[in-house]
This record gives C-alpha cells, structure tokens and sequence, in this order.
C-alpha cells in the first residue's frame, strides 16, 4: 500500500512538472502578446505601441513595425521643430472614419485595405501641429508638408498633386492660397461643414491637395531649410514674405504657372482611376463662393 501510494505521488509530481513547463503563465502570454505590437526607434527615443482592434494579420502589423521605423528615421532627417514628441505613441488601427495624428495617439483607417497614410500622420505626431495639436497655428504648412511627406515616402498614390491640380485649374475651380492661410477662414476648407458629407470630403482633399502641392513647389524651387522656417508659424502670409522675399500672391503666381505647364489626367486615367467622375461631379455640386477670388 504504501508502495502504491508512492507510485502515485511520483506520477503526480512528474506530471505537475510537466504542466509547469508546457503551459504559460497568464501574465506571460500577455506579455509576449504586448512585445509583438510595440516597435522602439533606432535611437530608442520613441516606444510606438500598435492597438490591433481591428485583427489586423500579424504578419502585416510586422511590415507595418518596419515601416514606423523607416518613416520615423525620414521624418526626423527631414526639418528640424522645436517640438519634442511622446516618448510612447500609441497607433490605432481603426476601420473606419478619417486617419489621425496627435501627440501621443495616431488612428490609421484603410489599413486592411493598405491605403493607409502612416507616414502623413507620424509627421504630425513627430513635429507638432500648432500649439497642442490645434489648429491655432493653421492647417496649411501642416498638412501640405504630411501630405509631401506621404508621397515621397509612404503609400504611393495612383496620381500626383499635379495632376490634380491641372484638373482644378483648368476647371477654374482653384482655391486662392490667401483663403486657406488665413485664420479667420481656413476651419471652412480643411474642417468643412458642408450640406453633404461627399461635398465636405471633396473640399477637404482639395484644400489637402493645394498644400501639399504648394509646400512641394516651394521645396522644390527653394529648398527645404527655408520651408523649415515657415512649418507650423502663425501668421503665415507675413512669414511667407519674410522668408522667401516674396508675398503670398507672388509665390501663388509662380506655382500656378509651374502647374499650367504640367500635364493633367488622360481619358484612359480618368477612366481606370475609379473615382474622377464621381469626384468631379460633386465638385461642381460646391457652391463658387469656395473658390471665388479675393
């Protein structure tokens, strides 16, 4: 008997050391779950943490790891603030609604779609956006300078600014850069209240895509050090002058005569982009007022 009861306490230690090795502990697999969303900076300055609400595959989060990495080291090689960003930034996957960038909270939508603009909102996060993430300071040099960086390192889009552009001037239906650097007017482009909302997304992405093709132009003809020192500056007009010798007028005059010599959709774009004809359309539902001149 006591030889039997013996057998049993063995059998029953062996097979408590086995489940000890075989089966984790709750905190454990947590943790390992936690370590496979978070990606620091090479210069360890910045923790991003990935919110995979959505069930993004993991393999994708990994790709999308990477690419945090990269664009964090493009951002930071680009112009030089005086913000200083979270040290832990958390990156939402959302699956709907618009992509945001804040302080220490960046919301990607499209991102099982792979449209989603990573590296427009880590400029945001990473440079500052007026005072505290308002829009005291405006929109204009921020979202021109996100969206550049977007084209040049991020998502490909189908079609350049210019292209865009062309189509909105030789529709005459340009938005004057005096409207959308003035404080008193810009929340009506960038943050429209529209009496539809295809009419406020179409304004939207055009007020997006005057800035971003301006900041562009002004990069590419002037350099970036001196677009450095009008990012994210109030009063923007008066900046523009100092730093570039020239009034916002001038520079709108120049740009606009570099887009006229560019070239604009072809029938065969326009028909594969999926999209020209419905934009167009509820373009010319916008009410002329938007783009009348000053």
């Amino acid at each position: 008997m006591a030889k039997w009861r013996g057998t049993v306490l063995l059998c029953t230690l062996l097979l408590t050391a086995c489940t000890a090795e075989t089966v984790q502990p709750k905190e454990q697999i947590q943790e390992e779950k936690n370590d496979e969303n978070i990606v620091v900076t090479k210069d360890g300055k910045i923790t991003f943490e990935i919110k995979n609400e959505i069930g993004v595959p993991q393999e994708k989060v990994e790709a999308i790891k990477d690419e945090i990495v990269t664009a964090y080291d493009h951002i930071k090689n680009s112009i030089h603030t005086s913000y200083t960003p979270s040290e832990h930034i958390n990156v939402w996957f959302k699956e709907d609604g618009l992509s945001w960038g804040f302080a220490s909270k960046i919301e990607l939508t499209g991102v099982n779609e792979d449209i989603y603009p990573l590296v427009h909102e880590m400029t945001h996060s990473l440079l500052g956006y007026g005072n505290n993430f308002g829009s005291d300071h405006g929109y204009f040099t921020q979202e021109g300078f996100a969206s550049y960086m977007e084209e040049q390192y991020g998502k490909k889009e189908q079609f350049s600014f210019e292209k865009f552009m062309k189509h909105y001037l030789d529709s005459d239906k340009l938005i004057p850069i005096s409207k959308l650097i003035d404080p008193n007017q810009d929340d009506v482009y960038f943050r429209p209240a529209l009496s539809s909302e295809e009419q406020n997304r179409v304004l939207m992405e055009m007020s997006y895509t005057h800035a971003a093709s301006f900041v562009k132009y002004l990069i590419d003809t002037y350099g970036l050090e001196k677009f450095e020192h009008i990012y994210n500056e109030k009063e923007l007009a008066q900046k523009l002058e100092e730093v570039y010798g020239k009034s916002s007028s001038e520079l709108e005059k120049e740009w606009l005569a570099f887009i006229q010599q560019q070239q604009g959709f072809t029938h065969e774009e326009k028909l594969k982009s999926g999209f020209f004809y419905d934009m167009n359309t509820i373009l010319l539902q916008i009410d002329p007022k938007y783009f009348a001149k000053e």
